[in-house]
Protein backbone atom coordinates (compact mmCIF):
# COMPACT_ATOMS: atom_id res chain seq x y z
CA UNK A 1 0.00 0.00 0.00
CA UNK A 2 1.37 3.26 -1.39
CA UNK A 3 1.33 5.97 1.54
CA UNK A 4 0.49 9.29 0.02
CA UNK A 5 2.29 12.34 0.83
CA UNK A 6 1.04 15.75 2.81
CA UNK A 7 0.69 17.81 -0.87
CA UNK A 8 -1.36 14.86 -2.60
CA UNK A 9 -3.82 14.84 0.17
CA UNK A 10 -4.32 18.37 0.40
CA UNK A 11 -5.21 18.43 -3.63
CA UNK A 12 -7.76 15.84 -3.07
CA UNK A 13 -11.22 17.08 -3.27
CA UNK A 14 -12.61 16.27 -0.19
CA UNK A 15 -16.31 15.26 0.36
CA UNK A 16 -18.22 17.12 1.86
CA UNK A 17 -20.75 16.65 5.07
CA UNK A 18 -24.39 16.17 4.33
CA UNK A 19 -26.01 20.13 4.02
CA UNK A 20 -22.95 21.46 3.34
CA UNK A 21 -21.57 22.93 -0.15
CA UNK A 22 -18.38 24.63 -1.05
CA UNK A 23 -19.44 28.37 -3.09
CA UNK A 24 -16.95 31.08 -3.92
CA UNK A 25 -17.71 34.53 -2.88
CA UNK A 26 -16.25 37.89 -3.37
CA UNK A 27 -15.00 40.58 -1.08
CA UNK A 28 -16.74 43.67 -0.66
CA UNK A 29 -13.87 45.65 -0.38
CA UNK A 30 -11.32 44.70 -2.40
CA UNK A 31 -12.85 42.33 -5.29
CA UNK A 32 -10.70 39.06 -3.84
CA UNK A 33 -12.86 35.85 -4.58
CA UNK A 34 -12.85 33.55 -1.77
CA UNK A 35 -14.23 30.03 -0.94
CA UNK A 36 -16.36 29.16 1.90
CA UNK A 37 -18.23 26.26 3.18
CA UNK A 38 -21.81 27.30 3.57
CA UNK A 39 -25.21 25.26 4.01
CA UNK A 40 -26.86 24.79 0.99
CA UNK A 41 -29.38 27.57 0.06
CA UNK A 42 -27.27 30.40 0.90
CA UNK A 43 -27.72 33.28 -1.24
CA UNK A 44 -24.85 34.84 -3.00
CA UNK A 45 -25.43 37.75 -0.73
CA UNK A 46 -24.36 35.43 2.04
CA UNK A 47 -21.74 33.91 0.69
CA UNK A 48 -20.10 37.08 -0.26
CA UNK A 49 -20.25 38.78 3.42
CA UNK A 50 -19.16 35.57 4.47
CA UNK A 51 -16.13 35.84 2.14
CA UNK A 52 -15.87 39.42 3.14
CA UNK A 53 -15.44 38.74 7.02
CA UNK A 54 -12.91 35.93 5.78
CA UNK A 55 -10.67 38.38 4.00
CA UNK A 56 -7.53 39.78 4.90
CA UNK A 57 -7.40 43.60 3.30
CA UNK A 58 -8.13 46.42 5.93
CA UNK A 59 -11.16 47.12 5.03
CA UNK A 60 -12.57 44.03 5.47
CA UNK A 61 -11.00 43.52 8.72
CA UNK A 62 -12.38 46.77 10.08
CA UNK A 63 -15.83 45.43 8.84
CA UNK A 64 -15.57 42.29 10.39
CA UNK A 65 -14.45 43.68 13.84
CA UNK A 66 -17.43 46.44 14.22
CA UNK A 67 -19.66 43.02 13.59
CA UNK A 68 -18.38 41.41 15.96
CA UNK A 69 -18.46 44.56 18.45
CA UNK A 70 -22.16 44.99 17.18
CA UNK A 71 -22.82 41.56 17.83
CA UNK A 72 -21.37 41.18 21.62
CA UNK A 73 -23.01 44.44 22.73
CA UNK A 74 -26.29 43.31 22.15
CA UNK A 75 -25.12 39.50 23.54
CA UNK A 76 -24.29 41.96 26.50
CA UNK A 77 -27.48 44.20 26.29
CA UNK A 78 -29.78 40.42 26.32
CA UNK A 79 -27.64 39.57 29.46
CA UNK A 80 -28.18 42.22 30.88
CA UNK A 81 -31.88 43.86 30.20
CA UNK A 82 -33.32 40.33 28.26
CA UNK A 83 -35.91 37.79 29.05
CA UNK A 84 -33.39 35.30 30.17
CA UNK A 85 -31.89 38.17 32.63
CA UNK A 86 -32.11 38.21 36.00
CA UNK A 87 -34.79 41.18 36.20
CA UNK A 88 -35.65 41.21 32.86
CA UNK A 89 -37.42 44.83 31.23
CA UNK A 90 -39.96 44.93 28.71
CA UNK A 91 -39.01 43.71 25.53
CA UNK A 92 -39.99 47.28 23.48
CA UNK A 93 -37.49 48.56 25.72
CA UNK A 94 -34.72 46.12 25.19
CA UNK A 95 -35.46 46.77 21.05
CA UNK A 96 -34.61 50.45 21.18
CA UNK A 97 -31.16 49.53 22.98
CA UNK A 98 -30.53 46.67 20.37
CA UNK A 99 -31.67 49.09 17.48
CA UNK A 100 -29.45 52.41 19.24
CA UNK A 101 -26.45 50.09 18.95
CA UNK A 102 -26.40 49.69 14.75
CA UNK A 103 -26.92 53.59 15.34
CA UNK A 104 -24.30 54.21 17.57
CA UNK A 105 -21.74 52.06 15.48
CA UNK A 106 -22.72 53.74 12.63
CA UNK A 107 -21.95 57.07 14.35
CA UNK A 108 -25.01 58.65 13.91
CA UNK A 109 -25.01 58.26 17.77
CA UNK A 110 -22.72 58.62 20.92
CA UNK A 111 -25.18 56.75 22.90
CA UNK A 112 -28.27 56.49 24.80
CA UNK A 113 -29.51 56.78 28.19
CA UNK A 114 -32.76 55.30 29.12
CA UNK A 115 -34.96 55.61 32.72
CA UNK A 116 -36.93 52.52 32.67
CA UNK A 117 -38.66 52.98 35.49
CA UNK A 118 -38.56 51.49 39.10
CA UNK A 119 -34.76 52.52 39.65
CA UNK A 120 -33.49 51.08 36.71
CA UNK A 121 -31.40 53.00 34.02
CA UNK A 122 -29.31 51.85 30.84
CA UNK A 123 -26.41 53.46 29.01
CA UNK A 124 -25.23 52.09 25.72
CA UNK A 125 -22.71 54.34 24.17
CA UNK A 126 -19.16 54.29 22.34
CA UNK A 127 -15.94 54.72 24.01
CA UNK A 128 -13.13 56.84 22.90
CA UNK A 129 -11.06 53.48 21.63
CA UNK A 130 -14.12 52.19 19.45
CA UNK A 131 -16.17 50.18 21.80
CA UNK A 132 -19.22 49.81 23.00
CA UNK A 133 -19.88 50.02 26.60
CA UNK A 134 -23.14 48.86 28.00
CA UNK A 135 -24.43 49.86 31.64
CA UNK A 136 -27.41 48.75 33.87
CA UNK A 137 -27.67 50.89 37.32
CA UNK A 138 -30.26 50.36 40.09
CA UNK A 139 -30.74 52.21 42.85
CA UNK A 140 -32.82 51.60 45.28
CA UNK A 141 -33.98 54.49 47.87
CA UNK A 142 -36.40 54.01 51.21
CA UNK A 143 -37.79 56.94 52.64
CA UNK A 144 -39.77 56.65 56.21
CA UNK A 145 -41.61 59.42 57.58
CA UNK A 146 -43.07 58.44 61.00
Amino acid sequence: MKKKGSEEMQNEPREMPDGLESQTGYCKFCGQAGIVHTLVGWSQGQVNEAVTCQCKCEESKKYAESKERVQKTKNRIMELFGSGSEKAVDERTVDIMLLAVDAIEAKELKGISLDIGQGVKAKVYKMAKESIKVERSETSKKIFEE
